[in-house]
């Protein structure tokens, strides 16, 4: 009757008043909020187990695909060509309209 329907408690939590032990009562309503707060935290707990699972199997499917794409050596190359390339221009608190107003060079170290 603890954690039965909601007509069933009730009349378990009036047999308590009868009794007019305020411990008893006080233990009734407080198992009652405690197990609704466990069933609660189990289903969210389920559910972020179940996330975590389709994450896990999308990250293995990912990994596959850069693996038979020969990923590995291609972003070795990748990374090579990048190192080449000029630096970037570095985003500045001048920025006005979507393009970069001329900032001071920073400074060197």
């Amino acid at each position: 009757m603890l954690i039965g329907h909601s007509a069933c408690f009730e009349k378990l939590r009036n047999a308590a008043l009868i009794t007019n032990n305020f411990s008893i009562i006080a233990d009734i309503s407080r198992y009652r909020q405690d197990h609704d707060l466990l069933r609660q935290l189990v289903q969210e707990q389920e559910m972020l187990s179940t996330e975590l699972e389709l994450i896990r199997e999308c990250l293995g499917l990912t990994r596959g695909r850069l693996e038979a794409a020969n990923a590995p050596n291609l972003v070795g190359q990748l990374e090579w060509e990048e190192d080449r390339r000029a630096e970037p221009i570095p985003y500045t608190p001048h920025q006005k309209s979507g393009r970069f107003a001329t900032a001071p060079p920073f400074p060197t170290a």
